[in-house]
């Protein structure tokens, strides 16, 4: 009984194995991928499409939170006034003290609610982040209130696809209009 169980259940992974799809394709891709890989670099045409959506004006002053090694966000900045910080060229965010008007990249999603209380403390006008699915469960209706509290508002989420990845990526908008696109309950249900 046991030996037809074990064959039963590898006979069972070979069909799943088997199975064609995007589903399959996706586990696939996510089972090959090295996880002590820490660096995701952003495709040129992802950063080309988020900072187009961008509303910075010329005499801002933007920080790519996390620049990495290629600083591909940092160089399609347009703007003058810009700086970039990159903990693996010891230019740690977190450890950045100046005031700025905008933070934006695709930082890394295991900090990605550190940063962006960082950026509360050091933005003048908003934030704008590459997010995959997995960090809306991060927004909290406590975090929200924190956003809130520090003036900050989501005003657009931009859905994009990415194949080199895992599919479905959110590029947000963060500022200080204040509206109410984004509502929470701090109560317990």
């Amino acid at each position: 009984m046991r030996e037809y169980k074990i064959r039963s259940l590898e006979t069972g992974k070979k069909k799943f194995q088997n199975r064609k799809g995007i589903k399959n394709q996706m586990q696939t891709q996510k089972e090959n991928i090295d996880f002590k890989t820490e660096f995701h670099y952003t495709p040129e045409k992802l950063v080309d499409y988020c900072l187009s959506k961008c509303n910075f004006s010329k005499d801002d002053f933007i920080l790519d939170v996390g620049a990495g090694k290629n600083m591909i966000w940092y160089n399609k900045i347009k703007n003058i006034n810009k700086d970039w910080c990159e903990i693996e060229l010891n230019k740690d965010f977190f450890d950045y003290n100046k005031e700025v008007d905008w933070c934006i990249g695709n930082p890394p999603f295991t900090h990605l609610w550190k940063i962006i209380e960082k950026s509360c403390v050091i933005s003048n006008k908003g934030f704008c982040f590459l997010i995959s699915s997995n960090c809306w469960n991060m927004l909290t209706p406590k975090r929200i209130n924190y956003m809130n509290e520090k003036g900050f508002y989501l005003q657009r989420i931009y859905v994009v696809n990415c194949k080199k990845w895992f599919g479905r990526y959110f590029f947000i908008i963060f500022n200080k209009e204040k509206n109410n696109i984004l509502d929470y309950s701090l109560g317990s249900y």
